[in-house]
């Protein structure tokens, strides 16, 4: 007999501001269930952009995966930290 996953009651959000405008990248953490589906746990990565009314409202520019996948995406997104830092790409100015 298996252990049940834990599920989250809540989203875990973490933000940073990806521009002037105040767009935001959003990291999040959360439980899906899908329509007769058992619960998954995710890591959404998504772009949060300012609409009318001066509200961050979610576009469809991101990616979810399982959290399992989370190791993974850390690597890859270390791999290319470390990359840009050999190629002089980050000048430590503000992005766009």
């Amino acid at each position: 007999m298996g252990t049940r996953k834990p599920e989250l009651t809540e989203p875990i959000p973490f933000r940073f501001f990806k521009n002037r405008r105040k767009d935001v990248i959003a990291v999040t953490l959360q439980t899906y269930t899908p329509d007769g589906g058992d619960a998954i746990n995710v890591v959404d990565v998504r772009l949060f952009a300012m609409n009318k009314r001066g509200a961050n409202v979610p576009t469809p520019k991101g990616v979810s995966m399982s959290v399992n996948r989370l190791r993974d995406l850390h690597e890859a997104t270390g791999k290319a930290l470390r990359k840009a830092e050999e190629l002089g790409l980050l000048n430590g100015e503000d992005a766009e």
